[in-house]
């Protein structure tokens, strides 16, 4: 492994692969807030798009599987976050397109940070594990992906381990658990939060796949983003792999009643809804619960958004947001 001469703060100019996109965006605006000069590299398939960027960030519209253009771009950057993503329904849609993304091009991004000597910060997901074999997953925690997009990402991080072992790449590897917030989706791709609050607006009842018993450790995007960032600063992250989550794990029954009781409460409305259940999806994992121990340790990461607050934060943007499309 190549010696670590300079921290992040050491040099201002840095490149977000996906960064248009819903955690892209996050942590793109999070960088600049520290004072780094950003350039985002995205080619705007999928995510938030520029309006949720800030307006003195520089945007290169740019594929991932365009190894000269991204060489080109990302020359002279110390740093490198690689979001570029296809997301997890594609899995089923269209999972050839998704491989080539997510497995293919995360190789593509390893060897141009290789060979630009360049730092890579690639973010993985959660979805690597697959279901939970035991109740808090430390990032020791066996990969059984049960989708085809939890196997890309999975892949993807072998790709870029192996660029350490053969060439001595320094990365750093993160594993975010179910971020929510601003700037979510809302087309056919769109997460539970979207879906939930899209029925819940209209007050019709929130659909559950499957049992509802299924858990997911929630992590508000604010949070997330900002464990991306301990992990690109700290030089003692480099070579390791973190979890960045909330630590606490929510059935996904009680996450739609938690979102009902959150809009009754900001709108004033009275809602009389209850769940409706369809079958479950296929490759949906049973359970998620983030070890976050060692990213407190080496990091210094501790959430700051509990669920109720976040969940509070998000219903307020959406409502916001549809007084200024009217």
């Amino acid at each position: 492994m190549r010696l670590i001469t300079k921290s992040l703060l050491s040099s201002k100019k840095v490149v977000v692969t996906g960064g248009a996109g819903f955690i892209g965006s996050h942590l793109v605006r999070l960088l600049t807030s520290k004072g780094y000069d950003v350039l985002v590299y995205d080619n705007f398939s999928n995510g938030s798009g520029r309006t949720n960027l800030p307006k003195n960030v520089k945007i290169v519209r740019g594929d991932i599987l365009d190894f000269s253009k991204m060489k080109s771009y990302f020359k002279n950057s110390k740093m490198i976050f690689n979001l570029a993503v296809l997301p997890l329904p594609m899995s089923f849609d269209t999972p050839d397109e998704l491989v080539k993304i997510n497995d293919y091009g995360s190789y593509l991004v390893g060897k141009v940070c290789n060979e630009l000597k360049t730092k890579l910060i690639h973010i993985s997901s959660s979805e690597a594990y697959g279901t939970a074999m035991y109740s808090t997953m430390k990032e020791t925690h066996p990969l059984i992906p049960t989708t085809v997009y939890a196997s890309s990402k999975a892949a993807s991080e072998l790709y870029i381990k192996s660029f350490e072992q053969s060439f001595g790449l320094e990365f750093v590897i993160v594993r975010p658990f179910n971020a929510y917030g601003e700037f979510m989706r809302e087309d056919a791709y769109a997460a539970a939060f979207p879906k939930f609050y899209s029925r819940i607006s209209r007050r019709k009842n929130p659909i559950i796949y499957g049992t509802g018993n299924q858990t997911r450790d929630l992590t508000y995007v604010q949070d997330t983003a900002n464990g991306i960032y301990l992990a690109a600063e700290e030089p003692q992250a480099v070579g390791r792999t973190f979890n960045i989550a909330q630590g606490k794990e929510t059935k996904i029954k009680d996450l739609a009643k938690i979102m009902i009781k959150k809009y009754a409460e900001t709108t004033g409305k009275e809602l009389k809804l209850h769940l409706e259940f369809k079958k479950e999806r296929p490759g949906d994992v049973k359970r998620h619960l983030g070890d976050i121990s060692l990213a407190a340790k080496v990091l210094g990461y501790k959430p700051k958004i509990n669920l109720e607050e976040g969940v509070g934060r998000y219903i307020k943007w959406r409502l916001t947001k549809a007084k200024h499309v009217k």
